[in-house]
């Protein structure tokens, strides 16, 4: 293995027994052999040289995540990821790598293993920066850490190295306790960014001696932080220990931080005041859900908004009347005299796999990412898969006291080939390789029609507007039974983005999006429109969609 530029290997290893370690070798023969973790996973850097040969074994232990880093330009170039080949760490490809069945092509996912909540959304310095809870170690959810990747247009992303680990008790007992760097966001001060973040700590399952408690750090340059200072240490009275991800906003002159929990049993978002970042005054709440049978807020967020204010909450351990479950919740109103007036709300999204949403302002637009959930459990758990990635970032707007989400306008750059354009007909187009794609309508009369979007043995996933409305219907899945709605009075425009597992629609420039997930190890894609009303097909095109990961 060639160092190129870089000058730091990093890699996270488990013993297997007793003694394990990482063995490293020079060319010039110079030898380093560094212990594994022994109860959990070690976070192990080692400094190379630049242009230099190493070889690199594994001795009794396992390596979940591998990668080079330090080198003068990464903001540009990424990390460069070292997978095992025939017992060897060789430089693996990006784009070789993103081209599966199993994995999106122009979604955000991480490298490998499992993702959630989008983290400390911000441009800063040219770069838009996106921080994650990661577990680098496996597919499924576990001690938390902050993955990190950054991108010049929104679209296209480079991996950055790892920010954050699990408390250190919690790696010394992986087995007994739970928590770690749960969510935070960040505020650009200058010419440094500001981050606050939840740190979290019990026993496996929570329960009432989990501790949750708002930390802050800094950085200048987005690779290294401060030493983290605590500024919110517990619950105020009648909140749950459930007190987490802390959103950080600037309003009327003042600093406010939300946070989700829930209080005398409701879910609510927490209310804090400070003039300084640092000292934290409660205010009570900004809002409690009125609904019953919700565990707590998660991931709020609160922004002002096209002249009106926006609270947004995921709403944990909730099923809707459709049986969709742990959706968010958008809240429209006026904010006065740290008052939330509460005057709409609505479903975030309707497809329901989109969760723990999080927004920033850049240049006059407020952008927002969500990540791709799968609270029904249909991951297929795949070697070198990921479980998680982020929804297309879109553009928030309020109309009539209504959230609007439209995609931002730099996806169209990833559109390519043209699969069909035309007007007034039927759509039957089969094979769609690789199954990435995006389809763009528009109606007239609101007229009833149908376009399935996924299939194979006896599964499938459609797009239906009929006499019940406008909704996602899968069917041969865990979802099957759910319905999700849009719930808009007429279907004048649509757009679908097909990327693979992860399908997002967008109804009349915003009015309601949907994410729903449909696992098709085929890429092979498809994209079926019927309507008994043709004619009333005023434009359709369906366009191929470029990868966002390097050739």
């Amino acid at each position: 293995m060639n160092t190129g530029n870089y000058t730091k290997l990093e890699i996270f290893a488990k013993a297997l027994q007793a003694g394990g370690s990482i063995r490293l070798v020079s060319g010039e023969g110079e030898r380093q052999e560094i212990p594994a973790g022994d109860a959990g996973y070690r976070w192990i850097q080692i400094p190379v040289k630049r242009n230099a040969e190493y070889e690199i074994s594994c001795e009794n232990c396992h390596v979940s995540l591998c990668y080079l880093s330090g080198c003068e330009n990464i903001l540009e170039e990424g990390v460069c990821y070292l997978e095992q080949e025939k017992g060897r760490f060789v430089r693996a490809e990006e784009a070789e790598w993103y081209d599966s069945p199993i994995r999106e092509a122009y979604h955000f996912a991480p490298w490998k293993n499992w993702s959630n909540d989008p983290n400390g959304l911000c441009w800063f310095q040219g770069y838009y920066h996106m921080f994650y809870q990661f577990n680098p170690h496996s597919q499924k959810w576990s001690h938390m850490y902050w993955g990190h990747a950054a991108s010049k247009d929104l679209i296209h992303w480079v991996h950055l190295p790892v920010v954050l680990e699990p408390q250190e008790e919690i790696l010394k007992s992986p087995e007994e306790l739970s928590g770690g760097a749960y969510s935070g966001s960040a505020v650009v001060q200058g010419k440094e960014v500001v981050f606050f973040l939840t740190r979290s700590k019990g026993p496996s399952i929570d329960n009432e001696e989990t501790m949750q408690q708002q930390w802050m750090m800094r950085s200048n340059d987005m690779l290294h932080v401060t030493e983290e200072k605590l500024v919110v240490g517990k619950p105020p009275q009648g909140a749950s220990f459930d007190f987490r991800d802390p959103k950080v906003v600037r309003m009327d002159g003042r600093w406010y931080m939300v946070l989700g929990s829930a209080l005398e049993g409701k879910a609510a978002i927490l209310l804090y005041e400070s003039e300084d970042l640092e000292h934290w005054k409660y205010n009570g709440p900004l809002l409690v859900e009125k609904e019953t049978g919700i565990r707590c807020m998660e991931c709020p967020d609160f922004m002002e908004l096209d002249g009106k204010y926006v609270a947004v909450g995921a709403l944990m351990h909730h099923y809707d009347s459709w049986g969709r479950y742990q959706m968010s919740r958008y809240y429209t109103g006026d904010f006065r005299e740290g008052i939330f007036t509460q005057e709409n709300s609505g479903w975030f999204d309707f497809g329901s796999n989109c969760y723990a949403v999080q927004s920033f302002e850049h240049e006059g637009r407020r952008i927002c990412f969500g990540w791709v959930s799968d609270f029904y459990g249909e991951h297929l758990e795949l070697e070198h898969g990921v479980c998680g990635s982020m929804t297309i970032p879109r553009e928030m707007h309020v109309r009539d006291n209504r959230l609007y989400l439209t995609p931002v306008k730099e996806i169209e750059s990833l559109k390519a080939g043209l699969l069909y354009g035309g007007q007034g007909e039927n759509i039957c187009l089969e094979g769609i390789a690789p199954n990435a794609y995006k389809a763009e309508l528009e109606f007239e009369n609101n007229i009833f029609f149908s376009i399935q979007l996924a299939g194979n043995d006896g599964k499938g996933m459609m797009l239906i507007h009929d006499e019940k409305g406008l909704r996602l219907k899968t069917q041969g899945v865990k979802s099957e039974h759910v319905r999700f709605p849009a719930e808009v009075e007429k279907v004048e425009k649509v757009e679908i983005f097909v990327d693979r597992r992860t399908t997002e629609v967008y109804v009349n420039d915003g009015e309601a999006a949907g994410t729903k997930l449909f696992y098709d190890t085929s890429d092979s894609g498809c994209f079926r429109l019927h309507t008994a009303a043709p004619e009333c097909i005023k434009r359709a095109e369906v366009f191929r969609m470029e990868s966002i990961w390097r050739k």
